[in-house]
């Protein structure tokens, strides 16, 4: 199986675990068939991380020590015809399930499994406990006891499940404190409280305060210089206010009505009846004592082979399992049983350092066991254990600088051009070590959809931004983008806001690009950095939008990959881009929208048709837009058909072979949001002449005469004399300008100018 399907594979059955144990529960409590579906999948899970660890020959010496063990306890069982034999193969998989879990998930890579995740799974446990006591449906954790107040839920134990809840739980604490969300802070914070209260438990209330507890210590201890003054009255005015809410609140949990049933229960008045050891017993440890005394002595009557073996779960589970994990491991399988699972438990565990929240987590979990049980012999539990060896091994990656990439445009199958800087500069980060995730929109024909994927765009941009603890969140196209990343800002704390600015986002085109201009500055109040594409549009919004020079950096929308768009012989070029090697051509590279210049290019053809040097020249015209039906009239109207060919979709690698097709490629644009112009800086790039309009972008990188030529804009027949100029030139003249053109093109290569993308996220 390859590394991505089983990755795959892992975070769906992950994710999927809480309703997994909850349809485990429904089917445990009301008796739908003993084999429950936590059975047949983890028990499918056992099998294929056995399966996984020997193709892989990992640990191959241990599990053929597991397999030989369960060879010699099987034939065991069946001479001691008073067990089981289902029952106790089935106690073999929930042992065992736990040193060879540990092992799988520390072997395996898969950077998805983070702290996030974790969080992610701790809401899923969260909501299936309160949506039914919410809506009055499910059952009570305390089956058979009707006196106890409980929760109603769908988990059949209470147990198990606060072993899960609280052995995570420094994660999500660790998440919450390292969350620049305020809302996800009050979130998690709710989650846990609620939690705490509706499972009323000792372990579940304990272990917060033991949690929130230890993490506060060292919050202050580490951090006591740094906290203001300020933040440290906020501090002690919450306590002062928690401790009356606390003496308000506890009353009414379960937990607290339980207490106090089960003091009135043992008759326990004073508090030295509590010292008693019947007591502890019966308080702190559930009878749990009694149960060992018991089983205990059934162990001590067995003969030789109870001893090594055993007396098992079934015999177990006849007299009362004492929900203390290590006795139960050991009761039921005997010294040779122990001595294994010992043995494979420090073996799986062996040279791995857990640091952090993962190694109070896995002491959490031991102790939990210790007093409450159902975790180290239950995979429901024992999962999450094995998979902070995982998160140990992801926790660098959580070190990363993260982003929050937001553009309303992206690169799509059909529109392979639309938006590739974006992509392109979202390579870059992730290349360069950041954790750079996305929510993009791509370019849409119908006004409805694309209305509804505003809509979309904005939620999620909000809820990955509250769920996820990103560095910086970056916005291309302002104008567009915005909305949900500036709601973001103001929920957040410490998160930094990039503009990426393209085009009419800042700078007006047309009447209707008022709108735009009006909500662009309302966001770039909330500005921390600013990136343009060119000097152009740095000296523009410095002027327009009086924003402090220090904090924009000019680069070039992702650069240009030189690599990809060099120079190739013309004729091969002409007839991979579906070109006629009869003809030469002059083209044009551009949306067909006002103010991008195509009509003055169109115009300039008539004229150049006069001049004998236009002799077997075809005029080619790449690109689509909302003014192609204006285009089409305008070339009928001069007469040029038979001249132009056009060619509306083309991906970057055909761009190439477009570009080394030509003689000269024409950059005619007049439009004031003409930030760069990556198509001139392309064609360059590949050796090609290019003569454009004097003015906005071009004017960044092209130099008359030297790498390229300009034109007066909005003139056709300045533009048709320049044409004619360069047509002109003998080779060597024309080959001084291209090599010229290469050389800038390599000023704005990608590996050249990241260093200014990387610099706005140091």
């Amino acid at each position: 199986m390859k590394n991505d399907k089983l990755n795959k594979i892992v975070i769906v059955l992950l994710l999927l675990s809480p309703i997994i144990d909850a349809i485990t529960g429904i089917q445990t409590r009301y008796n739908f068939g003993y084999i429950t579906i936590g059975k047949v999948i983890r028990g499918l899970a056992f099998i294929f991380m056995l399966y996984y660890l020997f193709r892989k020959n990992i640990n191959k010496k241990y599990l053929l020590l597991f397999l030989a063990y369960v060879f010699l306890a099987i034939s065991n069982y069946e001479i001691n015809t008073y067990n089981n034999i289902y029952t106790e193969v089935n106690n073999m998989f929930l042992i065992f399930y736990l040193p060879f879990a540990i092992m799988f998930f520390r072997n395996i890579k898969n950077d998805k499994v983070t702290d996030k995740l974790v969080v992610i799974i701790y809401t899923f446990y969260f909501l299936l406990l309160t949506i039914p006591t919410i809506f009055n449906i499910g059952f009570s954790a305390y089956y058979g006891l009707d006196t106890k107040q409980s929760y109603l839920g769908f988990f059949h134990s209470g147990n198990e499940l606060s072993a899960i809840l609280i052995g995570l739980l420094p994660i999500v604490v660790v998440y919450l404190f390292k969350s620049k969300n305020y809302i996800l802070k009050v979130l998690l914070t709710l989650e846990i409280i609620i939690s705490a209260i509706l499972i009323g438990t000792k372990t579940m209330f304990l272990g917060v305060i033991i949690v929130f507890g230890y993490y506060l210590f060292i919050y202050i201890k580490y951090y006591a210089k740094e906290i203001s003054k300020k933040a440290k009255i906020i501090i002690v005015s919450m306590i002062i206010i928690l401790i009356p809410l606390i003496v308000i609140i506890v009353p009414k949990t379960p937990l607290y009505n339980n207490m106090k049933i089960t003091l009135e229960h043992y008759n326990i008045k004073e508090v030295k009846d509590i010292l008693k050891i019947e007591n502890i017993d019966n308080l702190v440890f559930s009878k749990r004592l009694s149960y060992l005394k018991n089983i205990n002595n059934e162990y001590a009557k067995g003969n030789k082979y109870t001893l090594m073996y055993g007396i098992g779960r079934y015999r177990l589970l006849g007299i009362r399992d004492i929900e203390i994990d290590i006795f139960d491991i050991f009761y039921s399988i005997g010294i040779f049983g122990i001595f294994v699972y010992l043995f494979l438990f420090l073996s799986a565990k062996n040279g791995a350092e857990l640091k952090g929240q993962y190694k109070f987590s896995f002491y959490l979990f031991i102790i939990i066991s210790l007093f409450s049980g159902h975790v180290l012999n239950r995979p429901m539990v024992a999962t999450y254990i094995a998979l902070l060896f995982l998160l140990n091994n992801n926790s660098i990656d959580i070190e990363k600088k993260s982003i929050l990439l937001v553009s309303n445009m992206y690169p799509s199958k059909k529109y392979k051009h639309y938006g590739s800087f974006v992509k392109n500069t979202r390579d870059i980060l992730i290349q360069n070590g950041y954790n750079v995730d996305k929510v993009v929109m791509t370019k849409h024909d119908s006004k409805i959809i694309k209305l509804l994927s505003y809509f979309n765009f904005y939620f999620i941009t909000i809820i990955k931004g509250i769920f996820n603890n990103y560095d910086y969140i970056y916005v291309h196209f302002i104008s567009h983008s915005s909305l949900g990343a500036v709601i973001l800002k103001k929920i957040s704390k410490d998160t930094k806001l990039v503009f990426n600015a393209h085009g009419n986002d800042v700078v007006i085109d047309y009447d209707r690009d008022n709108k735009n201009i009006i909500r662009s500055k309302k966001y770039l109040k909330y500005l921390d950095k600013l990136v343009v594409p060119s000097n152009y549009f740095k000296d523009v919004t410095i002027k327009e939008y009086s924003i402090e020079k220090d904090k924009i950096y000019v680069y070039p929308s992702g650069g240009v990959n030189t690599e990809k768009f060099t120079n190739i012989d013309k004729e091969t070029a002409k007839k991979n881009a579906g070109l006629s090697t009869n003809s030469n051509y002059i083209g044009y590279v551009s949306r067909l929208e006002k103010n991008k210049g195509y009509d003055v290019f169109l115009k300039s053809i008539p004229i150049l048709l006069k001049d004998k040097k236009i002799k077997n020249y075809k005029f080619l015209v790449v690109g689509s837009g909302n003014e192609e039906n204006d285009f089409n009239k305008l070339v009928d109207e001069l007469g040029i058909r038979e001249y132009i060919e056009v060619k509306s979709f083309v991906s970057q690698d055909e761009l190439v072979d477009i570009y080394n097709s030509l003689d000269i490629f024409v950059f005619p644009t007049y439009r004031k949001s003409e930030s760069l112009g990556l198509v001139g800086l392309e064609a360059m790039s590949c050796k090609t002449i290019v003569i454009a309009s004097n003015n906005y972008g071009p004017t960044d990188y092209i130099i008359d005469n030297e790498n390229g030529l300009f034109f007066k804009p909005k003139d056709h027949v300045d533009l048709s004399n320049k044409i004619i100029e360069v047509l002109k030139m003998s080779e060597k003249r024309k080959n001084e300008i291209r090599e010229k053109a290469r050389e800038t093109a390599l000023k704005y290569d990608n590996n050249n100018t990241k260093k200014k993308i990387l610099e706005v996220f140091k």
